[in-house]
């Protein structure tokens, strides 16, 4: 992982592209090319982090909410232009990343936000009509600051435990709720001792924590 002493890392999350596409449930292929581009297209999203080959928090976010499009049968270049027509006209820095709706209308894709700015994004309004919400099941498990931007997901829930992805804590690292400890951590440790009240003890926390690391963990792998 990274070494905490670089601070201009700090508050973004950092992952590996693998824990990015884990965590995100993503394939670790597009992940690549949506945050890194490929030698034929440039990245669909301008990481901080690209030139570190790391996946910040926010294009986490953002490559899930561009994979909700794809599913839908978006063209890829139409999220590109709103995606760059949100930075550069409108100064959004992570467009994705905001609480927002995706809309097909007028075969082009629409960003809109809570207060209903940015509206059309990309190319001209032409065609004959049609609305489509693109439906982002993941943003239920998105948090907003006062700004709407995202601030923490949670995505993952067993016996009244959260896992929590918080770029402000851990380099957005999964925890297991108020724990402080890592998902990773304690089902790595349930795998040595096959005890969740062991680990549970040592680590000073309650078995059901260590079981909600456990099983998340588990259901991540699955989905890879």
């Amino acid at each position: 992982m990274v070494n905490p002493e670089h601070n201009e890392l700090i508050g973004l999350g950092v992952y590996t592209l693998q824990e990015a596409a884990l965590y995100g449930r993503l394939s670790p292929n597009k992940l690549s090319r949506w945050v890194f581009g490929s030698r034929k297209y440039e990245p669909v999203i301008e990481s901080k982090l690209c030139n570190h080959g790391l996946v910040s928090f926010y294009d986490l976010v953002q490559a899930m909410a561009i994979n909700s499009a794809r599913d839908e049968g978006i063209p890829l270049p139409k999220i590109r232009q709103a995606i760059s027509t949100a930075k550069d006209r409108y100064g959004v820095e992570f467009p994705l990343a905001y609480n927002h709706k995706l809309v097909w209308y007028d075969r082009d894709l629409h960003i809109q936000f809570p207060d209903e700015s940015i509206i059309q994004v990309s190319g001209r309004l032409r065609g004959q009509r049609a609305i489509k919400e693109i439906v982002e099941s993941f943003m239920k498990d998105l948090h907003f600051n006062a700004e709407g931007l995202v601030e923490r997901f949670t995505p993952f829930e067993l016996y009244g435990r959260q896992i929590v992805l918080d770029p402000e804590r851990q380099f957005g690292q999964p925890l297991v709720g108020d724990t402080g400890y890592r998902a990773d951590v304690l089902a790595n440790a349930y795998c040595v001792e096959q005890s969740a009240e062991l680990v549970a003890t040592a680590y000073n926390i309650g078995v059901k924590d260590v079981q909600t690391a456990v099983a998340y963990i588990e259901d991540i792998r699955k989905a890879a």
